[in-house]
């Protein structure tokens, strides 16, 4: 199996602020992207999708983490090329603004986070939520081998 984790091997990951996947057709943008510029990770965010799991689109995974309460609003995730794919071994979603997958790799193993800082509209209460989920998710990762 080609690891996409390996020493000599580049690994190209980046962010995408989507505004919203929830629309028709929509779904379709980021795997276009991932494609078109060889990408093996996207982190979307503020993708609008009230869904928590993993799905298939095209030859790419979409790797999600949205509201539990149905509505459209906020989210993030991770969108995974083909190669990209066989190397994962988890997903972690926390919140609709928070997610984690791990790759493997032959000598050690990538988490990566992406996290969707809540606005400045939000409360103080929010905002602390928000910080301690993502140093309680790096605490548990750095505790992983």
């Amino acid at each position: 199996m080609e690891m996409i984790v390996c020493p000599k091997t580049t690994l190209t990951i980046g962010t995408l602020n989507v505004r919203t996947l929830a629309k028709e057709g929509k779904k379709d943008l980021p795997a276009r992207e991932i494609n078109k510029y060889k990408w093996d990770i996207i982190g979307p965010s503020e993708t609008h999708l009230p869904v928590i799991g993993v799905e298939r689109i095209g030859n790419t995974t979409l790797v999600l983490s949205g509201r539990n309460d149905g509505i459209h609003h906020q989210g993030v995730g991770f969108i995974l090329s083909k190669k990209a794919k066989k190397s994962l071994m988890s997903t972690t979603p926390v919140s609709e603004h928070i997610i984690a997958i791990r790759l493997e790799g032959p000598t050690a193993n990538l988490s990566i986070i992406q996290a969707y800082v809540p606005d400045s509209s939000r409360s103080d209460e929010e905002s602390e939520e928000f910080y301690s989920q993502v140093h309680s998710l790096i605490d548990s990762i750095q505790k992983k081998t």
